[in-house]
């Protein structure tokens, strides 16, 4: 505002100098306003057409208990499941910046010596020609084996708590997603939750493995719902209101459930008291005041993918805030955010793995996602796979 007033001014002294100079009386004057007006709005020019244009915010389309409600926080998993097939797939956006891009090395160099340390990860990809999981074992990153064969694409696969089966979406045989879990070793496949007209999407256990939160369009928009793994209590709408919500994930501690919500007008991250909400729900109180979330971040551009750390203590993300997607962690209460890629392309979905230790995440220098892990702090950055197909939205477990 203050650089359009300005210029303002300098197109009116503008004027007057002209004035000066087609109807002043010395002719080496007339020259020198004549000059002077041309000076004054080339100058004003500048001032109100040089600046920088600003970035607008876009929402974007997706794709695509009982009575007492007791969540009970899960303990580290005492073993390592021997086999595992896996392979999923994703997609998202990052900012530039002049830092070299990832390593292409294949394995690394911090992850522990000892070999059952390194734990597994379940992805998609399309590297046998449609999405369908996979199973990584860290230890030997080159030899991933495949876990599903549906001829319709596989995704957004979970570990349960107990490592001994995966939550994912798919559309199988039919037109929208439904949530699908599978053994470890790739058998006794089965459809969850049977809703055939809507698309159910992003699940995610609870720590103590007897609940699923995921996203819905059932109700027109994005909502999201709780059921228990068993069958046994029906989905319950958790928001019950107008605004979007997707991508949730489930605090180790069973308190806490963090998400992605355009309340604020574009997608921030938002976390929510789950057992006190689920408690009014189960006890009938519909109202939404009685789940009001917490916002997190509040950026002019889109937050996506969080995920708790093991330990409650920080959030990972994804954001387009710094122009591309870029990784991104902060403290639990929304505070001290830090950036920690900046390699050129995109990045996106990150994962906790080795205990929080490292961040698992996907990376798209150009056309192709693949799998790259660091550090917590965003140091030593290593590739995991190299495939011709898009490898995103993993998992890991110890």
């Amino acid at each position: 505002m203050t650089i359009l007033i300005l210029s303002s001014l300098l197109l009116v002294l503008g004027v007057g100098l002209l004035g000066g100079a087609l109807f002043g009386r010395i002719r080496k004057r007339r020259l020198a306003l004549l000059l002077a007006a041309i000076l004054t709005w080339t100058v004003a020019g500048c001032m109100a057409f040089g600046g920088q244009k600003e970035e607008v915010a876009t929402i974007p389309t997706a794709p695509p208990p009982t009575a007492t409600f007791t969540v009970t926080p899960q303990p580290a998993p005492t073993s390592t499941p021997t086999s595992a097939p896996a392979r999923p797939t994703a997609t998202a956006t990052q900012p530039a910046a002049a830092a070299p891009g990832p390593s292409p090395l294949a394995t690394p160099t911090h992850i522990p010596k000892a070999e059952a340390a390194y734990g597994q990860l379940v992805f998609p990809s399309a590297r046998s020609g449609n999405l369908d999981l996979w199973v990584m074992d860290l230890a030997n990153p080159d030899n991933p084996v495949q876990l599903t064969t549906s001829p319709a694409a596989d995704v957004e696969p979970r570990w349960s708590p107990d490592g001994s089966l995966v939550l994912f979406s798919s559309p199988e045989d039919r037109q929208y997603n439904d949530l699908f879990v599978i053994r470890a070793d790739g058998t006794e496949r089965r459809r969850l939750l049977d809703w055939p007209d809507s698309h159910e999407w992003g699940p995610a256990w609870s720590p103590d493995g007897q609940y699923v939160i995921f996203t819905t369009e059932r109700d027109g928009n994005y909502q999201l719902y709780v059921m228990s793994f068993d069958g046994e209590q029906a989905p319950i709408n958790v928001m019950q209101d107008s605004y979007f919500y997707t991508y949730p994930d489930w605090s180790a501690d069973g308190r806490w459930v963090v998400f992605v919500s355009d309340r604020s007008g574009n997608w921030d991250i938002w976390k929510l008291d789950i057992q006190q909400c689920l408690q009014a729900r189960l006890a009938g109180d519909v109202g939404p005041e009685v789940c009001q979330p917490q916002q997190l971040t509040n950026n002019f551009d889109d937050d996506f993918f969080p995920r708790w750390s093991p330990d409650g203590s920080k959030i990972v993300f994804a954001s387009r805030r710094d122009g591309e997607r870029d990784i991104y962690v902060m403290d639990a209460d929304g505070s001290n955010v830090t950036r920690l890629t900046t390699a050129i392309g995109n990045d996106s979905t990150p994962i906790w793995a080795l205990d929080g230790q490292a961040i698992i995440f996907s990376h798209r220098p150009v056309d192709n996602w693949d799998l790259y892990i660091m550090n917590a702090d965003g140091s030593d950055v290593r590739q995991l796979t190299d495939s011709p197909g898009q490898d995103r939205f993993g998992d890991w477990k110890p």
